[in-house]
Parts: structure tokens; sequence; C-alpha cells
């Protein structure tokens, strides 16, 4: 009897031993899920950081905004196989797929499965423009799925699920503003619709011109239905990144040395001077030599150096090619905005500059080429021209505002916009190619520091002109592509073959899908 009582309790506890195994050897430290209001500030704010890094390297120089004074490589084309942003996408794009998963069937969630869409969307659409084919339909499955070396997807294939992912996203981004965590629209969820949509408006232009009837069709679904397909109406509505003492704007803790690394480039000088446009006040500094400290009325006193030069020259340079004039205090520097603490700590602001991600001014552009180019029908190319020059003006006015440099603003302020436009450089005239030549002039000056915009969309048209620099490699070619980092062709070599294999060599010179032109 006791034997059996004995058998009896054993089965038992085995039982309930099995049946809690896996409760008690789960790991509280290492979840397998989480949730999306605790992963969503930490994959804006990375690809934020990111967005802006590479904005300050490749966005500044490669299009002629910035130039080089020090470690000049990246300037003068001397690029190597580059892990950024591919690596940074990938890590963030991982917890994408788990807000995506997670909410994809939940009808509470659908607000968080709407916002992920959008950030896959403009995550690939980075990563993607920078390398061309990327994984994709099999990225990000190693862990449930154990593929650790995902098939390289088409771009062409890439950018028709980021559309529908999109236009997806448009739909179930509905109802009251329900979500948490969001550094981006802190929950407003009509304007992640408007960023949908205008995302969706930049990625159809961008393939307008390697696939015009898709382009043509969706912008004219969004432009002909505006309360179906919601768009940035104002600056209020623009994406960007609001940071604040505790994040501060990414270039705020640089050290001085890698700041003054990056100076006005020349080309950026001259095309704002030749426009007497006062976002120079903005872009750049007055040289030290001026003794004019972060602003001068005088333009004089703002000098860019060109770009494409190596080490040497660099330093070396003279604006006025007096060898005793030559060096960083003849050069200015870039705008007090984006000024780091150590170079200006009375003045630099952690908070005043905002990251860009997308803005309404770049929307306006968008839709001023379009009506150009008569993609669209529904409103008027020069009044969305005008709307993106005023636009951009009144950012940066606000937002020297707020960084409490005065007289700045009040430069800007009073800026008579009206005569800007209404001068013959600016104003909307002239044949169809001089009016889209003017919006892609605009568009560029509107882009600084916008990630690699300027660099896509002069690779889209070729416009504005970008001349290299005298010591410039790679046959005097601007480069057009990152090469695919190192780490890719080590450990998913076969994938890694049959994308080269697709697109062409695996250089800084080889087109992508997009880039027709």
């Amino acid at each position: 009897m006791k034997k059996t009582l004995v058998i009896l309790l054993s089965l038992v506890l085995a039982v309930s031993c099995t049946e809690d195994f896996e409760t008690i050897n789960i790991n509280p430290n290492f979840p397998a899920s989480a949730q999306p209001e605790l992963l969503l500030p930490g994959i804006q704010r990375e690809m934020a950081y990111n967005w802006g890094g590479q904005g300050w390297e490749e966005g500044f120089t490669v299009v002629q905004y910035g130039a080089r004074l020090q470690f000049t490589s990246g300037d003068t084309y001397n690029w190597s196989p580059s892990g950024d942003p591919y690596d940074n996408a990938y890590a963030s794009l991982r917890d994408v797929e788990n807000i995506i998963r997670d909410t994809k069937d939940n009808p509470e969630a659908q607000n968080y499965y709407g916002v992920a869409l959008v950030m896959k969307s403009w995550i690939y659409s980075y990563v993607t423009d920078a390398y061309g084919d990327v994984p994709y339909s099999e990225a990000t499955k190693g862990i449930e799925e154990g593929n650790a070396t995902p098939a390289f997807d088409a771009q062409s294939a890439i950018y028709d699920g980021m559309l529908l992912d999109l236009e997806t996203a448009n739909t179930v981004l509905t109802g009251a503003s329900n979500i948490s965590g969001d550094i981006f629209y802190s929950g407003d969820i009509a304007k992640w619709r408007k960023f949908a949509n205008s995302l969706r408006l930049r990625l159809l232009m961008r393939i307008s011109d390697v696939d015009n009837a898709t382009a043509v069709a969706g912008m004219a679904q969004i432009t002909g239905n505006p309360s179906a397909y919601p768009i940035f109406e104002s600056n209020e509505d623009m994406t960007v990144v609001r940071w604040n003492s505790d994040n501060p704007q990414p270039k705020y803790n640089t050290r001085s040395g890698s700041f003054d690394e990056v100076r006005l480039s020349q080309t950026l000088e001259t095309r704002l001077k030749e426009l007497n446009d006062n976002r120079l006040y903005v872009y750049a500094q007055p040289t030290s030599n001026s003794g004019k400290g972060i602003f001068s009325e005088d333009f004089d006193d703002y000098v860019g150096m060109p770009n494409g030069l190596d080490d040497e020259a660099a330093l070396g340079y003279s604006p006025s090619g007096n060898p005793d004039e030559s060096g960083s205090n003849f050069i200015s520097r870039l705008g007090i905005l984006l000024g780091c603490r150590a170079c200006n700590p009375e003045q630099a602001s952690a908070t005043a500059s905002q990251t860009i991600i997308m803005s309404y001014s770049e929307l306006q552009f968008i839709l001023a080429e379009a009506a150009e180019r008569g993609f669209i029908s529904s409103g008027d190319s020069a009044t969305f021209y005008e709307n993106g020059i005023r636009a951009s003006f009144e950012y940066y006015t606000e937002r020297v505002a707020a960084g409490g440099w005065a007289d700045i603003a009040n430069a800007m302020q009073s800026t008579d916009l009206d005569s800007y436009v209404a001068q013959t450089t600016v104003a909307y005239a002239g044949s169809s190619d001089e009016k889209l030549a003017k919006i892609a002039l605009q568009k560029w000056i509107s882009l600084f520091y916008t990630g690699f915009e300027g660099w896509s969309d002069w690779r889209r048209t070729g416009m504005p002109e970008v001349i290299p620099g005298p010591d410039a490699v790679n046959d005097g070619q601007v480069p057009v592509r990152f090469q695919y980092p190192n780490s890719v062709k080590s450990t998913n070599s076969e994938n890694y073959n049959a994308a080269v294999q697709n697109m062409g060599a695996d250089n800084i010179n080889t087109k992508l899908w997009w880039d027709v032109d």
C-alpha cells in the first residue's frame, strides 16, 4: 500500500513538473516578445541618429553642402565597403518585424501595426537607396526560421513591397491616437497617415523614370482623393525628431575636431549668394577670421571651400590665394543650429536642431515636379514650388528662434520672400526644363541635412550640377551607391554573389534600378 502511494505521488509530481517545465525555464531577462511601446522609441531614436550621421557624412559632401577640411577620403570618393547604414538598419528592422508580428492580427493594436509598416518602408528605402538589392522578403527571419543567409531581393521588388505597405498603413491607421512611445509624432495617428502618403509620394517620384505607369497612377490616386489619402499640409505635419536635454541633437556632443572636419562647401556658398538667400545665415557661420561670431549681415564673411581636395590641399586651402590666409580660420563652419557644445559652449543648443526625416517643403517640391511633368492634375506647379520655398524659410526661421539666436532669427524674419521668389533666378518662369531645374535647385537647398535625400534626388535627376573636386579619385565620377559591407561578402557569399550578378559590379559606380539617367 505504501509503495502504491509513493508511486502515485511520484507520478503526480512528474506530471506537475512536466506541465510547468516551459514556464519554469523561461528566462525573464530574455523575453520572447516585447510591448510595441517599448520597441518603437528605440527604433526611432537609433535610426534618426543614423540618418543624421549619414547626413553629416555622405549627405553633406557628395552633393556639396559641406566640404571636408580633414580626413577627406569621403570627399575625394575614396570609399570603402560600408556597414553603415546596413547594420543599423537591419538591427532596427528586426524590432520593426516584431511589432508587425505581434500587432497585425490584433484589432486593438492596428495603429501600432500601421506605424510599424511606415517605419519599415522608411528604413528599407534608406538602405536600398544606399546599396540597391538587399535582403527583404527573407530578411529578419534568422531567429524564428533559422535563415541566417537571406536572399537579396531586386530593388524593384523592394519598392513594390514598400509602396504596398504604405498603402496598407494608410488604411489601418484610423481612429483615436492610442499608441505611446512615439518620438516622431507623440502618438498622433492623423499625422502618421500623412507621413505614410507623403513618403509614398517620395518613393513614387523616385521610380518615375523607370516605372512611370506605377508612379503616375499612385500619385493620381493620392492627390485626387485628399480625404482618403491625406498628406502634409504644413510644417506642423513634417516628420522630425524633436530632441531634448537627455537626448540632444546628434552633433551636440560631438568633439570639436569632428565637428570642424566638415565646413561650408564653396558650391553651397556660391549658389546661396547668387540667389541672395538668407538661409546662408542658418547653414553656415562667419569665418573665425571675420571676428563676427555666429552671425554677420555681410555675406562676404561667409566663405566656403572646394570639395574634393586631398588632406594636404584641404588643410592648406586659402580662399584669397594668400598662403598667410589659409586654414580653418578662413573657412566657415556649418551653422550654429548644428553646433557642438565643445565648439561653442555658450551658443550651441541641444534641442533647436531637429532631425528631418521628411519635410513639408520636400513634399511641395515633389508635387511641383509632378504637376510640371504632367503626372498629376490636382494643383498648380507654380503654387507648389512657391509653397516649398516659403515653407523652408519659415521652418528655419522658427528653429533659429527656438535656439535663442535673435540676430539670425531677425535676419530670417526680415527676408522679403515676395522679392526673393520674384527674382529672375528663382521666379517660376521659362521653359519646362528651366522650371524643373529651378525646382531641383530649391529642393536641393531645402534638403540640407535630410539624411542623404539630396544625393538620392541628384542621382535621379542629375540636378543641380555636381562637379568632382580636383583631387577626386574614381575617375572623376560622383559615387551613386555604397559597396556592400565586407561582413555580408564573407557570411552570405552565395546570395551576395547573386545580387552582384543581378545589379552589376559591387562598386560605387553601379547605378541603382531607378537611376536611369
